[in-house]
């Protein structure tokens, strides 16, 4: 009977360990699995690898766009709320800014329009004479942005003398006379014009620039800015600052609207091309805006008795 007993348990062995054994399987068989499953993990970052491609695109369009934003007139124009021609404070004091065009001599009823915009070279010589013996201090355009801006101080008695459109007495017979009393005066250049009958040449130029006097631009053909659409403005009034940079290798800094004629988009648009100032041809009672700064003309047939009446401001 003992061996009856024993029997059974020999036979139920198998059958207790089977469902281990199963288990051990089925654990080696999930092992077996799992490295199979790492070994087909780098695929994954196959899939990753091909989507960094995407963003090397998207960054190539942008910079197809800012190459022609850079080209584009009107997105560098900033918005009229743009605040860099607002002065650094107010001024109390009036500073005259004085405007010519030719200084020669002209027969009145040959040419009507051509004497009133000449100042005759003996009554420019009296003029400058009186500027000196009252002790006025004549500084370029540049120099007076700077010093409205509190960049610098403002000198005793300031006046600016400017000379617009770049007409060859201005080198012959306007320049002789400056020198003579140590005077600085401002010289708008209209950029196509430079060497044609009646205008100066580059090496005319070039003799004011040595001589301390300073350039400022005038469009390049000296066309009404206000009738032009902004591409067309903007070429004016940037590429002749740049013309006149390059050809004398001295920055240029101040501008002339011609005949005067300027909207708030033109004067921020002159802001924009690098100016730091620009002068119209209206006068005005005071300096508000840098880029809108006030003129008075200097008509031919003028007397010196008459002269001082430009040197105050108007009622």
């Amino acid at each position: 009977m003992p061996f009856h007993v024993r029997k059974p348990g020999i036979r139920l062995g198998p059958i207790i360990l089977l469902p281990v054994l199963l288990l051990v399987a089925y654990a080696w068989q999930s092992q077996s699995g799992g490295v199979r499953f790492a070994l087909l993990s780098p695929a994954t970052p196959t899939a990753t690898a091909t989507a960094t491609r995407p963003p090397a695109t998207a960054t190539a369009q942008p910079s197809a766009t800012v190459t022609r934003t850079a080209t584009s007139t009107p997105t560098r124009t900033p918005t009229p709320t743009a605040t860099p021609g607002l002065l650094a404070e107010p001024r109390t004091d009036y500073i005259p800014v004085l405007m010519y065009h030719y200084v020669r001599t002209v027969d009145a009823t040959q040419d009507p329009l051509g004497y009133r915009l000449s100042v005759a070279p003996e009554r420019f010589a009296e003029q400058m004479a009186w500027l000196h013996e009252h002790d006025y201090t004549p500084v370029r355009m540049d120099a007076l942005a700077a010093c409205l801006r509190a960049q610098q101080p403002c000198p005793p008695q300031p006046v600016a003398l400017t000379f617009d459109d770049g007409y060859e007495d201005m080198a012959t017979e306007a320049l002789p006379i400056l020198q003579q009393y140590g005077f600085q005066a401002t010289f708008y250049i209209i950029v196509n014009f430079v060497g044609h009958p009646g205008y100066m040449s580059w090496e005319q130029i070039e003799q004011l620039r040595d001589a301390g006097m300073e350039i400022g631009a005038h469009t390049l053909t000296h066309a009404d800015l206000t009738g032009l659409n902004p591409e067309q403005a903007w070429i004016e009034i940037e590429q002749s600052r740049i013309m006149l940079e390059e050809r004398l290798g001295i920055p240029v800094t101040s501008f002339s609207y011609p005949a005067g004629s300027h909207t708030a988009e033109l004067a921020d648009m002159v802001h924009a091309a690098g100016y730091s100032n620009a002068v119209t041809t209206l006068p005005e009672k005071a300096i508000v805006h840098m880029y809108k700064i006030p003129r008075r003309r200097i008509l031919g047939g003028e007397t010196i008795a008459g002269f001082p009446w430009y040197l105050m401001p108007l009622p």
